[in-house]
């Protein structure tokens, strides 16, 4: 189990320069991948989506890619274009031919010609693999990270998960004594009221006011999903959307145990259930 928090950082020195590598994750309901880097690596960076994307399943990931040059490195190399600087001097000539001048363009004026210097980018293909041996172990660093947060959420959802199941163990202890208090608040209304009750009738509306109050039902979906919780925690693959889905259905018991109280323990144990599951909430929502 992995959260989807988390920080790393990497660095390399090579002959040209060093190259920085920052990676940083946070929830997100899918795999959402943000890579900023030169323009000299845009070449790679479908390579590098593809190593992110077999190494993490969920979560907002920012990539952060930068190249500082050596001294002795220079990312574009510059050339003089011959044949334009050849037309330019042709048309000059021309011109002065045509109009009887005798007028000398001067180099300011050539080199401000558009394209007579052409930019051209040198050879990074040294650097894009370093960059890609480099963001592998950035990536090994996080996923290392994300993977520690996960075994200290792992603990805390296994401790929460034994707070449901001994909240729910003493409501279950609770259900009898409940029981008794309604069948002995229906008898003393109705010897207050001094009416005496068909015992037939009488054993009726128990009936239908016990089944009103029932949370055995409840109870035992709880403890289902307790366990099924508890299996899913041991499984060696992404569950934070499985999980995500369990905490609705405990949320979904907790909201119906709480409604059908009968007493004063059990609302406040309906409460405690409910804060228990909410706790377990936030800490899911970075799990990936």
């Amino acid at each position: 189990m992995q959260s989807m928090t988390a920080f790393a950082a990497q660095s390399l020195d090579t002959d040209l320069g060093r190259l920085t590598c920052e990676i940083k994750s946070v929830n997100q309901r899918f795999l959402d991948i943000t890579i900023k880097c030169p323009d000299f690596l845009r070449s790679a960076e479908h390579a590098l989506r593809k190593t992110i994307e077999k190494n993490l399943a969920r979560g907002k990931v920012l990539v952060f890619l930068n190249f500082y040059p050596g001294e002795s490195m220079a990312l574009n190399r510059l050339k003089v274009n011959h044949a334009l600087l050849d037309q330019l001097q042709h048309c000059v000539t021309d011109i002065n031919k045509t109009l009887g001048t005798a007028d000398v363009l001067q180099l300011p004026h050539f080199m401000q010609w558009p394209d007579v210097i052409i930019e051209e980018p040198a050879d990074t293909s040294q650097l894009q693999s370093a960059t890609h041996a480099l963001m592998e172990q950035t990536l090994a660093e996080l996923v290392a990270s994300r993977q520690r947060e996960g075994r200290a959420m792992h603990t805390v959802l296994t401790d929460k998960l034994a707070q449901l199941t001994s909240i729910t163990a003493d409501i279950r202890k609770q259900v009898p004594a409940i029981n008794q208090c309604l069948y002995d608040k229906m008898q003393q209304r109705l010897a207050d009221l001094d009416i005496q009750a068909q015992p037939e009738r009488f054993e009726q509306e128990l009936a239908l006011q016990l089944q009103k109050i029932d949370i055995a039902e409840e109870l035992d979906r709880l403890d289902a999903h307790v366990t099924e919780f508890q299996r899913v925690l041991q499984l060696d693959e992404p569950v934070g959307r499985r999980m995500d889905f369990l905490m609705q259905e405990l949320n979904r018991e907790a909201n119906t145990i709480a409604s059908k109280s009968a007493s004063v323990t059990t609302s406040k144990a309906g409460i405690e259930l409910k804060v228990v599951i909410e706790q377990m909430r936030e800490q899911i929502q970075n799990i990936e």
